[in-house]
């Protein structure tokens, strides 16, 4: 439960994160060089709450837009794989969406499973052509219902003790709550290090300058 309350909390933040250095680099490049950042279209749909970007901030004014940010997930969760491709795939380039683009790589990481694949890097290696396609479609299969498996046991202990039977219910094996914690850290240290990669190529690709890029992380 403490596992998939930090994969939660970890998402909203990032979301949070680079929701907020976007809208900052923005401002940082107007100052300093002439037109030429424009915010995507997907902007249009973010609802920034009026209360937090009109606050008075006296010591830094950009931490409105982190704090509109904040607001804007106070009330979301971020429980499924879907939810995180829905939130972060917008600011991926076209190759690199969340997830199904980076299988390969994740499959081929040295602390991959076949848990959260359903095949070794080792034999991924040997494969090709539709036989390599197969595989990617069954691990991407395979790593949704990892993930949507411990997911729900979390919702049914916090919320009916464990259902179906209202009751708490045994784990498959001793190493099961270990598993769940080796799982959760594979996928947002995976995504981490991706979204690091991507943010910046977002900014640029907006037309954001260098040097406001690299002050800037999510």
């Amino acid at each position: 439960m403490f596992s998939i309350g930090a994969l939660d909390a970890y998402f909203c933040d990032a979301y949070t994160d680079i929701l907020a250095h976007t809208i900052i680099s923005k401002n940082r490049h107007a100052v300093l060089n002439p037109p030429g950042f424009v915010l995507p279209d997907f902007f249009l749909r973010v609802q920034f709450p009026l209360r937090a970007i009109l606050e008075p901030y006296d010591v830094n004014t950009n931490w409105r837009w982190r704090m509109a940010a904040r607001e804007v997930m106070t009330y979301e969760n971020v429980l499924s794989l879907e939810a995180v491709q829905k939130l972060f795939n917008p600011f991926f380039r076209k190759d690199h969406k969340f997830f199904y683009s980076l299988l390969p790589s994740w499959i081929a990481h040295p602390h991959a499973t076949r848990r959260l694949f359903g095949i070794t890097a080792a034999a991924f290696g040997l494969l090709a052509g539709e036989n390599r396609t197969t595989a990617l479609q069954q691990a991407r299969d395979q790593l949704t219902d990892r993930f949507q498996a411990i997911i729900q046991r979390r919702h049914d202990c916090i919320h009916n003790c464990d259902r179906p039977r209202t009751a708490p219910q045994p784990l498959s094996s001793a190493m099961a709550v270990s598993r769940v914690a080796d799982d959760v850290e594979f996928l947002v240290r995976r995504f981490d290090e991706h979204c690091n990669v991507e943010f910046r190529e977002f900014l640029l690709g907006l037309g954001c300058s260098v040097p406001i890029v690299n002050q800037t992380g999510y």
